[in-house]
């Protein structure tokens, strides 16, 4: 039922663009974790340790005479772990002889946009300054701690929900009436508490614990993308 009323309003937001102009957008970039969620210092497991990933956008926009701009955005963020930095947290002397395997760090985004649309030279420049927000879903990181094959730190990534806010600015370059080229950059910011799972492995028996682990996730995104303009 959530499927088919999302597609719906889809639906319903493009046909009434075809009126008054849509644009769509996909676009590819760089994801970078900023604050605490990108602390390398401390104990890993209070959270952090995310480096500078990847960042994927597709993104529905449509454009209102008074230059109003109302939209969709459809968004995955992926940020690798510092294994240098958990290695050096676990063992400064001797960073060498700890062993971490890894998952990263994970967010998705369902966004509703609001914009506002100045055009340049002509139309063939447009500048939107926006603001999305909506449903963030984050995974957190799942990542395999050893030392010289013994002390056995397992710890399971979860996933939380959250309020997502994330003001940005786009600019397309129209290289002929309907194909342009797009620059974007968004400031995302978020808190998830994830239920995080840990398991020492040290001993015969092993000792297990759950504890919910506070994110404050923020996030600076840049990229290029590719618009298509009915």
């Amino acid at each position: 039922m959530k499927k088919e009323l999302l597609i719906l309003v889809l639906f319903s937001m493009m046909k009434i663009g075809f009126t008054q102009g849509v644009r769509f957008t996909a676009q590819l970039g760089v994801a970078s974790p900023i604050g605490d969620f990108s602390n390398n210092e401390g104990d890993p497991k209070n959270g952090g340790f995310a480096t500078t990933g990847f960042d994927m956008k597709l993104v529905g926009e449509r454009f209102f005479e008074s230059n109003w701009v109302s939209g969709i955005n459809l968004g995955y963020s992926l940020f690798p772990v510092d294994v240098d930095a958990i290695k050096r947290s676990v063992n400064p002397t001797n960073p060498e002889s700890v062993g971490v395997e890894s998952q990263s760090f994970q967010n998705i985004n369902l966004q509703f946009r609001g914009g506002y649309n100045f055009s340049f030279l002509e139309n063939k420049l447009a500048v939107v300054p926006f603001v999305d927000a909506g449903l963030g879903v984050f995974n957190s990181a799942y990542y395999l701690v050893s030392q010289n094959n013994t002390n056995i730190f397992l710890r399971s990534g979860n996933t939380g929900l959250g309020f997502l806010v994330s003001p940005g600015i786009n600019l397309v370059i129209a290289m002929n009436d309907m194909i342009g080229i797009s620059v974007y950059s968004s400031y995302q910011f978020a808190s998830y508490d994830v239920k995080e799972q840990f398991k020492s492995l040290g001993t015969s028996t092993g000792i297990n614990w759950t504890e919910t682990i506070s994110y404050p996730y923020r996030s600076m995104n840049y990229g290029l993308g590719v618009s298509l303009t009915l």
